[in-house]
């Protein structure tokens, strides 16, 4: 959620590969890649602006800045390929004058070294399970509470969880298909992650971020991190 110091949804991996890419996301991958070529490939969750809406200036950027020339992959649901193109089309993209190709995908049920689960939100979210050199990381995108997740989840060493209303708003969360942090560290518990990061958590609760903490300490004893922009984990 945007604040004065947070911009939207976007996970980075091993400078190859994006998780979303909400507003803000291109001028803090320049910030940390340069390069934005590096990126070979894009994972959509679903739809919402603020998960999507960023891709817009990434693309613009990947052109006008980087020059690049290598072909980008954008995975995503059924409609992501219609809806980067509207969004590019809307702002009047020359589309014939772009340096590189884009290759859209619809979600599978399997991607190379990427197992997805579909959560319990609306429009239909994926979560991803990416492994890599051993490790593995979940990332839930967003979703009301849902047990099959530990499936997905289970003994990753990072599970990166939303947690976009405090334990106290639990009734309006689970309505609106979200998560508390009570939520997250539950599914935590379950699946037997190492270590839990919620994301999309609520900017009034910044400077008071330990009270999040809190809430998820109910239902899981191991680490958990409340991410925050730029912050780097090395597995």
């Amino acid at each position: 959620m945007i604040t004065k110091t947070r911009t939207n949804s976007a996970i980075l991996i091993d400078e190859d590969l994006l998780i979303d890419c909400g507003e803000g996301t291109t001028q803090k991958l320049l910030s940390i890649l340069g390069d934005l070529s590096k990126i070979d490939n894009i994972l959509i969750s679903h739809g919402h602006a603020d998960h999507v809406n960023g891709i817009i200036s990434l693309l613009w950027a990947m052109w006008l800045v980087n020059r690049r020339i290598k072909e980008l992959t954008i995975t995503g649901p059924e409609y992501i390929e219609n809806q980067v193109t509207s969004l590019l089309r809307l702002g009047y993209t020359p589309l014939d004058r772009l340096t590189f190709k884009i290759n859209y995908k619809v979600i599978p049920n399997f991607l190379e070294n990427i197992r997805i689960k579909t959560t319990v939100h609306n429009p239909v979210n994926y979560a991803y399970r990416i492994e890599r050199m051993g490790k593995s990381i979940c990332y839930t995108g967003d979703t009301g509470p849902f047990r099959d997740l530990a499936e997905l989840a289970v003994d990753c060493d990072l599970l990166i969880h939303e947690a976009a209303f405090p334990d106290e708003l639990s009734d309006l969360a689970h309505t609106l298909n979200h998560s508390t942090p009570s939520d997250a560290g539950l599914l935590a518990s379950r699946a037997n992650a190492k270590i839990l990061a919620l994301v999309h958590w609520p900017g009034i609760f910044e400077g008071n971020e330990s009270i999040l903490i809190d809430q998820a300490t109910k239902t899981f004893k191991g680490q958990i991190i409340l991410a925050k922009d730029l912050d780097v984990l090395e597995l």
